[in-house]
């Protein structure tokens, strides 16, 4: 059934309503501040580069570095939303807002997994809701089977199914939202990126319902340079653009249900649905 989100205020509240069908969803609108996320990592190499900051409902970043959330939430019937300025990105720098899967609280660098193959750290469930490469391309890539990566492999490997869209420039808006079968669809600007190849299989969707409802999935955010998406149709500045590249996240907010961590701070005005 299609669905949408009707946002309205009654008597100074703030409700969000996901309209499926006859149905709505449950949970709680959150806006993550400071003291609800960690700061996994500073690749500081040189004066230029700085630890994150937290501001505007989001977080600022110059040069290499990564931050998370403490809480992770089960989003089916849910969403994350948030604004992204990539206008000052070093061509070729990876920016990204993502959620992964931890089996425990998530505790920052120490407790960080994604989908990748790595003897010191667990794979686990990643969902890429936006990988930019610099001010040029977006990709939204579903990762759920934790298996080496094969061509068109539906059950959503290492590789993962993707989808690409270009990027307006400067400052836009992104919305990912979660069915309660399991299928994400990204938003930018409004405009559904959702054209993945190869498609999620149905296994692949109910890995996402298992793993949202006994683990729940936490934010992921950082910039880095290595590799980014539509690498042959975007210019490259090389490893040198990372120091003084710098990017910005705001107006973060999750509607969902805690399922492991601390209850992150709400969003003023709103109300439990």
């Amino acid at each position: 059934l299609p669905s949408f989100y009707v946002s309205l205020r009654v008597e100074g509240k703030m409700f969000a309503l996901l309209v499926l069908g006859a149905s709505v969803s449950s949970g709680e609108l959150y806006c993550p501040s400071a003291q609800d996320m960690n700061v996994e990592s500073n690749a500081k190499t040189s004066e230029t580069s700085d630890a994150p900051s937290f501001q505007d409902g989001g977080w600022f970043m110059r040069g290499g570095s990564r931050v998370s959330s403490k809480t992770a939430w089960n989003l089916l019937g849910g969403y994350m939303e948030f604004d992204m300025d990539t206008s000052k990105v070093s061509p070729g720098v990876n920016t990204n807002f993502y959620t992964t899967s931890p089996n425990q609280p998530n505790c920052g660098k120490d407790c960080y997994c994604d989908i990748q193959k790595n003897p010191n750290k667990p794979s686990c469930m990643e969902m890429d809701i936006i990988e930019a490469n610099g001010n040029c391309k977006m990709q939204t890539t579903i990762h759920t089977f934790a298996t080496d990566g094969k061509p068109n492999n539906a059950n959503c490997d290492r590789w993962g199914c993707a989808s690409q869209a270009s990027l307006p420039g400067g400052k836009f808006h992104i919305k990912a939202e979660f069915s309660k079968n399991g299928t994400m669809t990204v938003y930018l600007n409004g405009a559904a990126n959702d054209q993945y190849n190869p498609w999620p299989s149905a296994a692949s969707n109910q890995v996402v319902v298992q793993t949202m409802s006994t683990i729940g999935a936490v934010i992921e955010s950082s910039q880095w340079y290595g590799w980014a998406p539509a690498q042959k149709d975007c210019p490259d500045a090389g490893a040198g653009g990372l120091d003084n590249s710098q990017f910005a996240i705001s107006n973060v907010r999750v509607l969902g249900t805690v399922v492991q961590g601390p209850e992150p701070t709400k969003c003023s005005n709103s109300t439990k649905f």
